[in-house]
């Protein structure tokens, strides 16, 4: 009997979600005797799972450089989804019980493993035939690579990584988001690679003078999602001329910026302006 795509894809996401399940209760850090902050051997189990998944839920109709843009950005989304939820779920829900945790946990992977299998599965039907899914397959797309960023750079900044680590994985990760996005779009490599680097640098100097700006962690990790969001917009734009509601829309979130740089800063003994 032959199993359609969207059968792989459901069975895809329940096997995410019940490896996710039962890893809640083994560390496969405690067994190898290693000692890290969290299980990153879980998230590393599961992202394997949901690239060679996807790759099987595409028929294994995927070769060259999807390799990276089809399958990659579901699996490494997933990982820092999954790393959100193992640093905040306990702490929202650990009067709950550990149970309650793991299914509400569960149950946000499921969603989410879902659709990025979806997502994926659209592009790179996609790109192998003309679809009218297209478009909403690089909305949704683009969604996740803002929410992924966000959530990226939220963990990044609240942890006590060095702040060269810091500045490496937001460059490394804008540029991996950047180019992933460029590719849905059908532009030509070239072009891709040198606005991925523009991008990737461009957020490499904006996190290297928000690290030492008096701002905490969230507000830090949402200017470099709204400086994303704006950068990658205009890239994504494949008209020569920018509409001036682009511009009016961009303009309004810069200077959403600018006031939370100097309103919501803590200005040391003087404390904030508001």
């Amino acid at each position: 009997m032959k199993i359609t795509t969207r059968t792989r894809a459901i069975l895809l996401a329940t096997t995410i979600t019940v490896v996710f399940f039962v890893l809640q209760g083994v560390s496969l850090l405690d067994l190898l005797e290693l000692n890290f902050g969290f299980d990153f051997l879980e998230l590393f189990v599961l992202s394997l799972i949901t690239y060679f998944g996807i790759f099987w839920v595409a028929n294994f109709r995927i070769s060259g450089e999807r390799f990276i843009t089809v399958l990659l950005f579901p699996a490494m989304t997933l990982f820092i989804l999954m790393l959100y939820i193992e640093l905040i779920i306990d702490s929202i829900l650990g009067d709950v019980g550990k149970v309650v945790t793991q299914i509400v946990a569960s149950v946000i992977v499921a969603a989410i493993s879902y659709i990025l299998i979806l997502t994926a599965n659209v592009l790179n039907i996609g790109f192998l035939e003309k679809i009218p899914l297209s478009q909403a397959g690089r909305a949704a797309h683009y969604v996740l690579t803002l929410i992924s960023s966000y959530l990226f750079f939220s963990i990044i900044f609240s942890n006590s990584f060095p702040v060269v680590l810091k500045l490496a994985a937001v460059f490394l990760i804008s540029y991996l988001f950047t180019s992933i996005a460029l590719w849905t779009i059908d532009i030509r490599y070239n072009q891709r690679l040198l606005a991925s680097l523009a991008i990737a640098l461009m957020m490499f100097g904006f996190s290297f003078v928000l690290v030492i700006w008096p701002i905490g962690s969230e507000y830090l990790a949402l200017i470099l999602s709204l400086v994303l969001y704006m950068a990658l917009g205009i890239a994504l734009e494949v008209r020569e001329v920018l509409g001036a509601r682009i511009w009016l829309e961009y303009g309004f979130l810069y200077v959403i910026i600018v006031l939370i740089l100097f309103i919501i800063s803590n200005w040391g003994i003087n404390g904030r302006l508001i």
